[in-house]
């Protein structure tokens, strides 16, 4: 007996697949850029993405972070299936999302990667070369700051981010400019003499 893997009964319309011209570019790799989104804006976000007043707005209400310079990777998901009932042996549930991101501002970012260890509230907005991808859910992120032997490696965050959802985010053409950075320089500038305080109220 064959098995399917959803139910027979459900909506089994599917849209068309698009075939394109052999001179068409494709969408090239790396996580190159990207930020956090907080929930509380996500539906406004999520309803206009092309629109940069929307991340504008979300920015400067302090719930858009953008992260302009990365390097990452997305491992595409890893499926899940549930059983199924009658004739059918299993059903796909959704999928574990795992992005990698890796920043290479260091000591100035102590604070920001501490601060979002343990938050479930933001969403994981990631770019590649042209194209803005929105998590449907909240994230889970865990930095780290690996240090290796070799005297030329530079120190860098890495966050290993993961989510579940449905289906894997939807690429969207945001323009690239709501990801730009305007670096305060009083904050970075002040951040070694405010960590040393806090470590002496530590002791």
């Amino acid at each position: 007996m064959a098995y399917g893997s959803y139910y027979g009964n459900c909506d089994d319309t599917v849209d068309p697949h698009v075939c394109r011209d052999c001179d068409d570019v494709t969408e090239k790799g790396r996580i190159r850029r990207g930020g956090w989104l907080k929930h509380s804006s996500y539906a406004t976000v999520i309803a206009n993405p092309i629109d940069p007043t929307v991340w504008e707005t979300a920015k400067a209400a302090g719930d858009f972070i953008p992260l302009p310079e990365l390097s990452g990777t997305f491992d595409g998901g890893a499926p899940k299936y549930v059983a199924g009932f009658g004739d059918v042996k299993e059903k796909y549930s959704g999928s574990d999302f795992t992005a990698t991101i890796r920043d290479p501002v260091y000591t100035e970012n102590w604070p920001h990667y501490n601060s979002i260890v343990g938050k479930s509230n933001w969403h994981l907005v990631y770019v590649t070369e042209t194209q803005t991808h929105i998590s449907g859910v909240p994230v889970t992120v865990a930095p780290k700051n690996p240090i290796t032997e070799n005297v030329d490696d530079d120190v860098i965050w890495e966050s290993e981010v993961k989510w579940f959802e449905h289906f894997t985010p939807a690429p969207h053409a945001v323009p690239l400019e709501v990801f730009d950075c305007n670096p305060e320089e009083e904050e970075v500038a002040g951040f070694s003499e405010n960590r040393e305080r806090e470590q002496f109220s530590e002791v």
